[in-house]
């Protein structure tokens, strides 16, 4: 004879972050390209900006701009 025992379900508890483990972000100005076309929002950081200057998502011409991005 075979008797199956019924075992109860273990709760798991997730908890969010505690406030003092949440990591902060740090906003420092960056150096950016920016694409001219108004319809296009394409835009990269000066480290990563290749030598001819043009857009990657719609091959025009790339402004030099600032902005308040995460430190890296």
């Amino acid at each position: 004879m075979c008797i199956l025992i019924k075992k109860e379900a273990v709760p798991i508890f997730y908890g969010k972050r505690a406030k003092e483990e949440e990591i902060e972000t740090v906003l420092v100005n960056t150096e950016i390209y920016s694409c001219i076309a108004e319809a296009c929002i394409g835009w990269m950081r000066k480290d990563f900006v290749a030598d001819d200057l043009l857009c990657p998502m719609c091959g025009n011409e790339m402004l030099q701009e600032m902005r308040e991005l995460p430190q890296i």
